[in-house]
């Protein structure tokens, strides 16, 4: 119930309104000197948080759908709140509106721990990953579902193993907003509640009942319950692998990631 709780504060907040700065950015993103309150009417730039009063409403709208099919699924629900899948955030993957190796300091010899000190190890705010509909270690069969971002992650790169509340499960990426990429005031607006992510409609949603892997979970309360590493990133002598030396820090159970088929295997600590 506390999961729920939060979540239902998250989408019931009075709405952000654009700043002038706001407005701005729209401007400079469009190459256009589109009026203010046509921009309030109009921008529809969610990955960078940058949205009219009626996109937004709209985009609450959608995730209040969600949320309602999620109180009829707590079987689907508890797969993500206890880790029972695979449900991952890359540190590598380039996004449409970010570069995380080089936006976030992702890309040196302590990625993980960077990253932990950066946003804990637990955290309210939103997150985006994907998930596989498999237990770890076993075979994520992405192929028979990726659309674009799957592949990219399970077999380049490396991350974090999470659980959470699923706030929203797509079939695609839903180019929810990018946290490195929206505004100070959107984030000093949200602060109180936790930052939050939207999709925009309930038909980008998976079939709760009949799903393989999803190309975007926006997760809630998450929590860091492992470390993914590609098996191209590890060198055969694991003592001398700064990124496994890293990786043991963050105190969780690490995993080499077959580069082939993304079928993930513990590393027993040495």
């Amino acid at each position: 119930m506390k999961h729920l709780r939060q979540y239902i504060r998250n989408i019931i907040i009075e709405s952000y309104e654009l700043t002038k700065d706001d407005m701005e950015r729209f401007r400079d993103f469009k190459d256009s000197n589109i009026p203010d309150e046509f921009i309030r009417q109009i921008a529809d730039l969610r990955g960078i948080g940058i949205q009219g009063t009626s996109q937004i409403d709209r985009d609450k709208d959608a995730m209040r759908q969600w949320h309602n099919l999620m109180k009829q699924r707590p079987q689907f629900v508890s797969q993500f709140t206890e880790g029972k899948i695979q449900i991952l955030h890359s540190l590598t993957y380039r996004g449409y509106h970010s570069d995380k190796a080089d936006m976030e300091g992702k890309g040196g010899e302590t990625p993980f721990t960077d990253w932990e000190k950066k946003f804990g190890m637990r955290s309210r705010d939103q997150i985006s990953c994907i998930a596989a509909n498999a237990p770890i270690g076993a075979d994520p069969l992405f192929e028979e579902w990726d659309m674009g971002n799957a592949a990219a992650i399970f077999t380049e790169g490396y991350g974090f193993l999470m659980k959470g509340y699923p706030a929203f499960v797509a079939d695609e990426d839903v180019l929810s907003q990018t946290l490195s990429a929206i505004p100070k005031s959107l984030k000093d607006f949200n602060k109180p509640s936790g930052q939050v992510k939207r999709a925009s409609s309930i038909t980008d949603a998976i079939d709760p009942d009949n799903w393989l892997g999803a190309e975007e979970v926006i997760l809630d309360n998450w929590q860091i319950i492992g470390v993914y590493i590609d098996e191209d990133y590890l060198s055969y002598d694991l003592e001398s692998s700064y990124i496994y030396q890293d990786a043991k820090k963050i105190g969780v159970p690490v995993y080499k990631m077959n580069t082939s088929n993304g079928v993930m295997t513990e590393i027993k600590s040495i």
